[in-house]
C-alpha cells in the first residue's frame, strides 16, 4: 500500500482512470458495513465515549483542535462541490447518491460503465470516533498505517483485504466523530493504481471544504 499523496495531471484524472464507489472490501469501526461510527462532541484529548471511557483509546491519536459538528452538511451530498466531482470523474459525472448506514450519513459517486467512483462517510454514531477503527478496524485489516494529518486532522488508512480493489481514509474532526472517503480502482485499472492514493487524495479535499464550513 503505497501512503504517497498522488499528483494529479489534469481536471480529470484522478477517478475516472482509477476508482470506483466502495461498498465491497471497505469497513466501518465494528463491521464491515462501509460506513463509519462516531458521534457528537467537540472536546479533544480527555472527553469520553458515551459507554464512560476515556477517548482516545486503543492507540488512537488525540484531535488536539477539534471541527464542530456543525461544519458536517446535513445533506452527504454536500460534502463535495459539483466541481470537485467532475474533477474526479469528468464532465459527465453522476450526481451523488446518497445512502446512510447505522454509522451515519453517507453518499456515493459512481460511473456506472467505469465502475469509477468514490463514496463519503460522516461517522456521527457511536461517539468512539478513531479509538472504533484502532479497536476494531485495525485487527481486521490487511493493510492499515497512519497518514500525516490531513489539515491538521489525525488520519489512517486501511484495506480490509490486499488486493488493490479498495481503500478507506479516515480523518478524526473530533475525538467522537469523523470522515471517510473510500476508494476503488476502476474495473480497467485494478492493480495499476493504488486506491489509498485516491481516497486521501479526495479526503483531503473534502476536509478542506469543512474546514470552509466551519470559517477556518
Amino acid at each position: 500500500m503505497r501512503m504517497t499523496r498522488a499528483v494529479l495531471v489534469g481536471a480529470v484524472v484522478l477517478l475516472v482512470a482509477g476508482c470506483s464507489a466502495t461498498s465491497d472490501g471497505t469497513a466501518s469501526p465494528a463491521s464491515q458495513d462501509p460506513g463509519v461510527s462516531q458521534s457528537v462532541s467537540s472536546s479533544s484529548s480527555e472527553s469520553q465515549s458515551p459507554s464512560g471511557g476515556q477517548l482516545p483509546h486503543s492507540g488512537a491519536p488525540a484531535v488536539s483542535d477539534p471541527l464542530p459538528e456543525s461544519a458536517i452538511p446535513e445533506d452527504p451530498c454536500d460534502a463535495f462541490t459539483r466541481e470537485q466531482v467532475e474533477y474526479a470523474l469528468g464532465d459527465d459525472a453522476p450526481e451523488g447518491e446518497r445512502g446512510d448506514v447505522a454509522t451515519g450519513p453517507a453518499c456515493a459517486w459512481q460511473d456506472t460503465d467505469s465502475g469509477a467512483g468514490f463514496k463519503a462517510f460522516f461517522g456521527t454514531v457511536g461517539g468512539e470516533g478513531l479509538s472504533s477503527y484502532y479497536q476494531n478496524t485495525q485487527p481486521e485489516s490487511e493493510e492499515w498505517e497512519e497518514l500525516p494529518p490531513i489539515h491538521g486532522f489525525p488520519a489512517v488508512a486501511f484495506q480490509i483485504t490486499a488486493d488493490g480493489m479498495n481503500c478507506q481514509v479516515v480523518a478524526g474532526l473530533a475525538d467522537e466523530y469523523t470522515v471517510a472517503v473510500a476508494a476503488n480502482p476502476s474495473r480497467a485499472k485494478i492493480g495499476e493504481l493504488d486506491p489509498c492514493d485516491l481516497a486521501q487524495e479526495m479526503a483531503e479535499l473534502l476536509v478542506e471544504n469543512l474546514k470552509e464550513r466551519a470559517g477556518r
